[in-house]
């Protein structure tokens, strides 16, 4: 279908409504995203908000896994590392416990990372007859591998032993019990004392 002449000539009026729309329009999306921004940010500050912090010691965002052993609960706490992402962290890593009828968590264990580049997590924590501490470095090739340690801890005197050092793939280790992680290939890096444990 041919359009008429009318309508496929390049006029001065054409000219200048085009210019007019090429310089304003993009000013207009500007204007109308930054309304709906600030219209969606004032919802937004009448939630509650993952980023209060409850204590100095970590966002609730860091706080993962609870167990419950002999009337306490056990929480881990990991930082933001680059296995890891995490919006808001403290520097804090370990794990932190309260009574069962309480509701402020105290911290309990606190993983020293050194250097503190390596940035340990605690990956895994057993309460039962047996304490527990799986630690993963972020000194690995990326997507979750690290250095791991696995710890026995015993509580009634606070201290700890490390029974296994080995290079930790979350596919290879899929299955995180004590006895599959003892039968990991041993590990003869540097990185399997970059850590200590402070009982509080």
């Amino acid at each position: 279908m041919k359009l008429p002449k009318s309508l496929t000539t390049v006029t001065k009026f054409s000219k200048i409504l085009a210019l007019l729309l090429f310089i304003t329009l993009p000013f207009f999306w500007f204007l109308l995203g930054l309304i709906i921004g600030v219209r969606q940010g004032g919802m937004e500050k009448s939630c509650p908000s993952a980023d209060v912090r409850t204590t100095d010691l970590y966002f609730p965002d860091q706080l993962k896994t609870t167990h419950t052993y002999d009337g306490h609960d056990y929480a881990e706490v990991w930082r933001a590392n680059m296995n890891i992402p995490i919006r808001n962290s403290t520097s804090y890593a370990g794990i932190v416990r309260k009574t069962i009828e309480s509701t402020q968590w105290q911290e309990y264990i606190k993983i020293v990372s050194t250097p503190d580049q390596s940035k340990n997590n605690p990956y895994k924590f057993w309460v039962g007859d047996s304490f527990y501490l799986l630690l993963v470095d972020q000194n690995g090739g990326g997507s979750g591998e690290g250095v791991a340690k696995l710890v026995g801890i015993n509580v009634e005197n606070d201290t700890y032993e490390q029974l296994k050092c080995f290079y930790y793939v979350p596919e290879t280790h899929k299955n995180l019990d004590v006895g599959s992680l003892m039968a990991a290939e041993d590990s003869d890096s540097t990185n399997c004392d970059n850590y200590t444990l402070e009982f509080k």
